[in-house]
């Protein structure tokens, strides 16, 4: 009887992995998918952490990144995008969670302290991560993810609004751009849930 269970798992098994094979080169994803996918050579970094730690995309290495840039004064489309995510990380499994990191990057160094940082991005998920740097750092690092962003309707030094790119950029386990998301779309949560499973299955 236990041989019999054993060819039984043996012949299954090449069925399982082409299975898993087929899925993985047919499935299409919801993302913009990148058809020539950017290395971690290209996009790697290091900034500050909201906990006061320096932190590169290498130190992520074996996670699925989920990136988005904006700043803690934004009045719409930052909370919605981190509420949305937030809904994506919550409907992942513990051990899919633990393979996943959300990363939201100041463009507005200035009045972006590491306090406020902390309070605003933790709000969403205690996991999720604000990193900042000199207005120099953030510049090089929005360059090489194509992010613009400007001040608009400066009243002061301390009283203006920020436009800016609204993408959240997907990197794979490998630390490679896969795909992004426009603005709202991060809202059709399971479609991105699936997205990721995608990328971790990579």
């Amino acid at each position: 009887m236990l041989k019999r269970g054993f060819w039984v798992v043996l012949l299954a098994l090449p069925l399982f992995l082409l299975g898993a094979f087929f899925f993985r080169e047919t499935y299409q994803p919801y993302g913009t998918r990148l058809l020539n996918p950017r290395s971690a050579d290209t996009l790697d970094f290091t900034l500050t952490a909201h906990d006061g730690s320096r932190k590169s995309l290498r130190d992520f290495e074996g996670k699925v990144v989920l990136i988005f840039f904006g700043f803690v004064n934004c009045p719409d489309v930052c909370p919605t995008t981190l509420l949305e995510l937030a809904r994506v990380y919550k409907a992942l499994s513990p051990a899919e969670q633990a393979r996943v990191q959300v990363l939201f990057i100041s463009v507005d160094p200035e009045r972006d302290s590491l306090q406020r940082l902390r309070d605003y991005t933790t709000f969403f998920h205690p996991s999720f991560l604000g990193l900042t740097g000199s207005p120099e750092e953030i510049a090089a690092v929005a360059r090489k993810y194509g992010v613009f962003y400007q001040k608009s309707n400066v009243k002061s030094a301390l009283e203006y609004n920020v436009d800016h790119t609204a993408t959240v950029f997907a990197l794979d386990p490998r630390g490679s751009l896969r795909l992004i998301y426009g603005s709202g779309k991060a809202a059709e949560t399971e479609r991105v849930v699936q997205d990721v499973r995608w990328l971790l299955r990579g």
